[in-house]
C-alpha cells in the first residue's frame, strides 16, 4: 500500500515508463504476428495444478489464433466490462480514464499479465478463500497484482513489504508479527488476512469501494484531503483530480487489471512461467530452530525452493524454540519432511544461533549533527543494523528523517 502504485520490483512491474523514447513493447512477440497460444496454453493446462473459482484461469478461447493486444476498441471493452459489473460489488462499468490504462497495459505490458497469470494459480485461491469468508468482493484479489505483482518478496522504495506491500505500522497496527527472525508481511495467508481487514475498515469509513482504494495506497489523509479541495464531492472520479498525482491512477490500473486478468484470452495473453497450483502447497506446524539448510540437506527440495515456499522467515531459520511456526511444503513431500525431520535437526547443529529476538521498535527522528555512529552508540546498536532496518544505502541522513531503531531497553 505504498504510494508508488505498480513495480515493487523491477522484474514485477506493469507501470509504463513516462518518456517517449523508452515506450517500446518489452514483449517478446511484436504484435502484428499472428501466434498459436492456444498449443501454449494446452501445454500449461497439462503442467498447472491450478484449482480456482477465477475464470480468467480456464477461459480458453474457440479459435486456435489470437493476435496480441486484439479487441481494445470501446466498444468490445465495454460490453464486457458491463458483464463483469453486473456480477460485481464494485464499479466496474466503462469510463475513459481505465479504457486508456487498459488499452496501454493490453498492449505494451502482455508479457507482465502473462507472468501475473502463472503466478495466480498459487496466490488466487488463497485470496478467494478469505475474500469470502470475510465476505469482500472477490475482486480484490487482484489488488496484489497492482501492489506487488504477486510476488511476497517485493519491496518499495517507502518500505512496504509483501503481496500486499504493508508499511511497518500498518502492519502492526493489523497484528502482523515483525522482528529479527519473522516479517508476516510476507506470509501469503496472514497478509491477505490483514489486507482483508484493513480494505474492510477503509470502505466503512468511506463507503465506496475506489475511496478506499485510494486510502489503501496514499493514506485516509490524503484522500480526506482531496475530498475537502473538491468541495465535498462523494463521487470517486469527481475527487480523482485532488488526489496525489501517484495516486490518479491507481483506480483506474486496478479496474485495468480487473479486465485483463479476467478477459485475458480475448487479447492474446496466457500465462507464464506458471507457479505451482495452491493446493499443491500444504502447511506444517515446526519448532524451530531450523534452519534451511537444514531442511535441504536431507530432503528432495533446494534451500532456495524452501525459502521461496516460506518468505516471512528474514534469515532462512525457523526461529525458537519454545513456539511452533508455519513451514509451507509440497503436498507431495509431506511424508518426506517428516521422516527427515530429526536428520534435519542433527545436520551440521553447531551452525544453529541462538535465538535472540529483537525488542519492539523505537522511532528515532534524527537531529542536527547526528551521524549513524552516534545514533547507534546511544541506543546499543550497530550503524549496519540501523542500515538494515531502515532500507539506508548509505551512511547519509536527513534533519527530520524517522530511524526505526530495535533497541536495547536496557541502555535507553
Amino acid at each position: 500500500m505504498c504510494v508508488v502504485a505498480f513495480g515493487q520490483t523491477e522484474g514485477d512491474t506493469l507501470a509504463v515508463p513516462v518518456s517517449p523514447d523508452t515506450l517500446v513493447s518489452t514483449d517478446t512477440v511484436p504484435h502484428d504476428i499472428a501466434i498459436d497460444w492456444e498449443a501454449q496454453w494446452a501445454e500449461w493446462c497439462a503442467t498447472a495444478h491450478c484449482v480456482s473459482s477465477d475464470s480468467s484461469l480456464w477461459n480458453v478461447p474457440d479459435v486456435g489464433l489470437t493476435r496480441v493486444g486484439d479487441h481494445l476498441d470501446s466498444a468490445f471493452v465495454a460490453e464486457k466490462l458491463t458483464a463483469l459489473n453486473v456480477l460485481s460489488e464494485l464499479d466496474l462499468r466503462w469510463n475513459p480514464v481505465a479504457h486508456r490504462r487498459i488499452v496501454t497495459y493490453g498492449k505494451r505490458r502482455t508479457h507482465h499479465l502473462g507472468t501475473m497469470l502463472g503466478r495466480s494459480a498459487m496466490y488466487f485461491p488463497l485470496f478467494e478463500e478469505v475474500l469470502a469468508r470475510e465476505g469482500l468482493p472477490l475482486e480484490l484479489k487482484y489488488l496484489s497484482v497492482v501492489e506487488s505483482g504477486l510476488n511476497p518478496e517485493a519491496r518499495s522504495p517507502a518500505g512496504a513489504r509483501g503481496l500486499w506491500q504493508f508499511m511497518y505500522y500498518t502492519a502492526k497496527a493489523e497484528g502482523l508479527r515483525i522482528d529479527g527472525y519473522v516479517d508476516e508481511r510476507k506470509d501469503p495467508l496472514l497478509a491477505t488476512e490483514a489486507a482483508c481487514r484493513h480494505l474492510r475498515r477503509l470502505h466503512r469509513m468511506y463507503g465506496d469501494w475506489y475511496f478506499a482504494l485510494a486510502a489503501y495506497n496514499a493514506g485516509p489523509g490524503n484522500v480526506n484531503k482531496a475530498i475537502r479541495r473538491s468541495g465535498g464531492k462523494t463521487n470517486y472520479w469527481e475527487v480523482r483530480p485532488f488526489l496525489p498525482k501517484e495516486t490518479r491512477d491507481y483506480v483506474p490500473n486496478f479496474i485495468a487489471v480487473v479486465y485483463l486478468m479476467e478477459h485475458h484470452a480475448d487479447h492474446g495473453i496466457f500465462p507464464q512461467k506458471a507457479l505451482p497450483g495452491a493446493m499443491s502447497v500444504d502447511t506444517l506446524m515446526v519448532e524451530g530452530p531450523l534452519r534451511f539448510d537444514q531442511m535441504a540437506a536431507v530432503t528432495s527440495l533446494s534451500e532456495s525452493e524452501v525459502a521461496a515456499l516460506n518468505p516471512m522467515y528474514r534469515l532462512k531459520i525457523v526461529p525458537g524454540p519454545g513456539e511452533k511456526f508455519a513451514v509451507r511444503w509440497p503436498v507431495e513431500k509431506v511424508a518426506e519432511f517428516l521422516e527427515e525431520e530429526e536428520a534435519m535437526r542433527a545436520h551440521k547443529p553447531d551452525l544453529t544461533p541462538t535465538i535472540k529476538y529483537e525488542p519492539e521498535p523505537v522511532v528515532y527522528r534524527v537531529k542536527s549533527g547526528d551521524v549513524l555512529g552516534t545514533i547507534a552508540r546511544k541506543h546499543g546498536v550497530k550503524v549496519s543494523q540501523l542500515k538494515a532496518w531502515n532500507d539506508l544505502k548509505s551512511t547519509t541522513i536527513r534533519v527530520g528523517q524517522r530511524l526505526i531503531i530495535h533497541a536495547d531497553p536496557n541502555t535507553l
